[in-house]
């Protein structure tokens, strides 16, 4: 472990805590809102794991531990090896007495950055990757070489029609949310996953949510740069609602920005409901971005699901086509090997999932990138269409391509 992990797990009431009599932490990776990340090891499996736990201040919040639930629910059903793998959930049971638990230490204790821990608290073992996110990387290159993009497109797709085919809408996907794990030994090319299944919508056969506490209907739940029309007017979803914010991720990958960029969110989301975007590569002349590739984005940006892509099959057929169609003019383009981290003595990252990890509380060789508070909005449909309508008729006048600053200020967490 390194020095930099040493330093911030002392003092900690989780350290030496052993789970479910087989993870063991032995250091802190992130933390968020809604919970903590730790290093643990698995002797008897001779792995080390991530371990998310619950803060013990939400442990009684029945939203919080609906989310944690169904994140771990829904993403033990997926094997998608570009889906990050869940070994175990559960929740903390203090025995006192087994010698072990928690070295002696209390049922209920702080951790220096204020986080508590308890029995009842709620955990979630999944992988340990290494690598960066999807976001950190476009924070390093702005942009990355078509066949890269298109190679981690791909990738989310596979994972999306797993879920898809198991009734699991994601609901959230943006670039923290694809993790960019390094290659196993003997392999060159990074694995994009998909993480963070928080607010996932689980169906049955008849599109109904399985959980008695998913989302009501009329709540506009996701991030807004990268929502469906739909999901920005709080309608109902379904897979071609993924298939939208994939296609937006692809659009930023390729071009350096996505389609929609404004310091107020709502303005975001109006003009995904409302305003066709500048086709990518117009966007990006100097990108080199196919013809085919762009006219496909076009139609996964479609307004209306029934414009788009089917599924994430037909999305994976119709990007092998354009691929195709453009591979003269990428001859000379070789896919890059993974660029290296910029961290210190180690490359080992988690990608924390789900809570809007606070980079001020990781170690500075694991730091990940820092979360916007407005990583997610939560607002009612009836306020939200009283102000989409006011913005969509000043939108429908201006230029798609229109409001290039960042997108700062959130509407609701």
């Amino acid at each position: 472990m390194s020095r930099e992990v040493l330093a911030e797990t002392e003092g900690d009431p989780f350290l030496g805590l052993t789970i479910a009599d087989r993870f063991v932490i032995v250091g802190k990776l992130g933390a968020g809102s809604m919970g903590t990340v730790y290093r643990a090891r698995q002797e008897a499996m001779g792995r080390d794991v991530a371990i998310k736990i619950l803060r013990s201040d939400r442990a009684f919040d029945a939203q919080a531990k609906a989310r944690f639930t169904r994140e771990a629910r829904a993403m033990s059903l997926l094997r998608s090896p570009h889906t990050v793998t869940v070994f175990d959930f559960g929740e903390i049971v203090d025995d006192s007495s087994d010698p072990t638990f928690g070295r002696g230490r209390s049922a209920e204790q702080s951790s220096p950055d204020g986080a508590t821990w308890s029995s009842g608290s709620l955990y979630l073992a999944m992988e340990l990757l290494e690598g960066e996110s999807l976001g950190q990387r476009i924070k390093r290159l702005r942009r990355l070489r078509v066949g890269d993009a298109v190679r981690f497109a791909r990738h989310a797709l596979l994972s999306l029609a797993e879920a898809h085919d198991k009734g699991i809408i994601h609901r959230d996907l943006k670039p923290d949310n694809l993790f960019l794990a390094r290659p196993p030994a003997g392999e060159h090319e990074e694995i994009c996953k998909v993480l963070d299944f928080g607010i996932a919508k689980v169906m049955t056969g008849a599109e109904r949510p399985v959980d008695a506490l998913e989302t009501q209907a009329g709540t506009v739940f996701g991030t807004p740069r990268y929502m469906s029309p739909e999901q920005a007017q709080g309608r109902p979803l379904d897979a071609r609602s993924d298939l939208y914010s994939l296609g937006v991720l692809l659009y930023q990958m390729l071009s350096g920005r996505p389609p929609f960029i404004d310091d107020d969110a709502v303005v975001v989301m109006a003009r995904h409901i409302k305003t066709a975007p500048v086709p990518a590569i117009e966007a990006a002349p100097e990108a080199g971005i196919p013809p085919s590739l762009s006219l496909l984005l076009q139609r996964a940006l479609a307004k209306r699901p029934e414009d788009r892509p089917r599924s994430a099959q037909e999305f994976i057929a119709e990007l092998d086509r354009a691929m195709d169609e453009a591979r003269p003019s990428l001859s000379r383009e070789r896919s890059s090997r993974p660029p290296p981290a910029e961290v210190g003595g180690t490359s080992e990252l988690l990608a924390v999932v789900g809570d809007g990890a606070d980079a001020s509380h990781t170690p500075s060789t694991l730091r990940p990138a820092p979360r916007r508070r407005t990583s997610r909005v939560v607002v009612g449909t009836v306020a939200l269409s009283l102000i989409v309508t006011a913005f969509a008729v000043r939108e429908l006048r201006r230029p798609a391509g229109d409001g290039v600053r960042r997108l700062e200020k959130g509407v609701a967490h």
